[in-house]
């Protein structure tokens, strides 16, 4: 039987002792794609088209041979999403934002002009506008349909988000710190990068639909965001975790609904370090420690506008080299009870964005700088990434509250236009 302690022992070893040099970064950027009146495609319908010149492998569903998820390639990937409509870019890891940004662009390029065949429009987007969460878009992947069976209609979320994720290396020493600073920087990244007020044509009173939803309204928000409580030890951690229950179990090549207490396993010696894995897996807190990378994962932050379209993963980038120095910050700044204040304001950005009162004065401000300052410590000058994060802080509006404005005014029509990536 695996108590806590020795999975906590296996999942430190997964990250290196130290860094082999400056941290290394890889996107993965979900779009939305639409017709031209804003309801879901099939994305899948594309991938004959995008592997067409030759240099993309083709992946399947294990469960599902014949089902192709996703195509491979040196500089970069796609990806199905749990939704029909949503197609993943993954960037290989780069050593700089700069790489990022051209594999990056080098997959969307392809991927737009791909769907412009069909008169298909690729959205700089975090959500699904139009078409609602429901069983038509759900992809049909084994895994899929257990969590289906397993969620109900919450599921049906997944189906439609669209967000703009971050891996980052990291090393063993500063695990805790990554972790905690990580969770802590949540409502920074929604505050400035929130971009989703809109689904199935209407406004839901978020300016991060898909934060807002998963974070407070369902059966599983414990699974998402912000946790009660920082953590004390990455063996804490793992408990923690632990004590969540399982959504899923493995059967071979097959993934059934599991309704068990994880730590129940553990029990009864029915758990190793993979089946721990296959937990974490499918819990989605905003900053989750990677084993299978040696990363943290930044996942709060939806799609940015298409002209915009670095500022989440650069804003990522300097809050983890700036880590150490942001915590302490903001433990200095808001006091004892600094944890429960930030989960204060991650419920008010996820709401109201950048209009949300911050939990003291020049608070954004300030982490921004520290942010931007450790990106310049870098060398590399990717800090001009931040251009847009300085604007939309000065201007009090993210792209959610841009957007929403064009929907009042102007509707759907104004809001597919300005976030259509040509």
């Amino acid at each position: 039987m695996l108590n806590t302690n020795s999975l906590a022992e296996e999942f430190i070893s997964a990250f290196p002792e130290k860094l082999r040099g400056p941290r290394t970064i890889g996107r993965e950027a979900e779009h939305p794609l639409v017709d031209k009146m804003g309801v879901f495609v099939d994305v899948s319908q594309l991938f004959p088209q995008l592997a067409a010149p030759g240099d993309l492998t083709p992946k399947f569903d294990a469960a599902y041979p014949d089902l192709t998820v996703g195509l491979s390639g040196p500089e970069f990937s796609y990806a199905l999403e749990v939704g029909k409509g949503t197609i993943e870019i993954n960037t290989r890891p780069c050593a700089d934002l700069f790489q990022v940004e051209q594999s990056y662009r080098a997959a969307l390029a392809r991927l737009t002009e791909a769907a412009a065949t069909r008169d298909w429009r690729v959205l700089g987007y975090g959500i699904q506008p139009v078409s609602p969460p429901s069983l038509p878009l759900l992809t049909p992947k084994q895994r899929y349909e257990a969590l289906l069976e397993r969620m109900g209609d919450e599921w049906f979320w997944y189906a439609v988000t669209a967000s703009d994720q971050t891996q980052i290396d990291i090393a063993r020493p500063e695990l805790l710190t990554q972790l905690n600073t990580g969770l802590l920087m949540a409502p920074v990244i929604i505050a400035l990068c929130a971009n989703s007020p809109v689904v199935g044509g209407q406004l839901l009173g978020f300016a991060s639909s898909r934060e807002g939803h998963m974070c407070s309204t369902t059966p599983f928000d414990q699974r998402h965001g912000m946790p009660i409580t920082a953590y004390d030890s990455i063996e804490e951690f793992i408990t923690r975790l632990c004590r969540l229950d399982s959504l899923l179990r493995r059967e071979g090549p097959l993934l059934l609904p599991d309704r068990e207490r994880f730590d129940a396993k553990l029990a009864g010696g029915r758990a190793d370090f993979e089946t721990f894995l296959l937990h974490d897996h499918y819990i989605w807190h905003s900053a989750r420690l990677r084993t299978a990378y040696a990363t943290i994962e930044l996942r709060p932050a939806c799609q940015q506008p298409g002209n915009e379209s670095m500022a989440a993963c650069a804003l990522c980038l300097g809050l983890t080299e700036a880590a150490e120095t942001i915590h302490n910050f903001v433990t200095e700044r808001l006091g004892v009870n600094y944890w429960l204040r930030m989960r204060s304001w991650h419920r008010w950005v996820i709401t109201s964005g950048l209009a949300a009162p911050e939990p003291a004065q020049g608070f954004l401000e300030h982490i921004l700088h520290l942010a931007e300052d450790a990106l310049a410590a870098r060398g590399l000058g990717e800090e001009v990434y931040f251009a847009p994060l300085w604007q939309r802080l000065e201007k009090k509006e993210n792209p959610a509250q841009a957007i929403r404005r064009v929907f009042l005014e102007r509707g759907m029509e104004g809001l597919l236009e300005d976030a259509w990536i040509r």
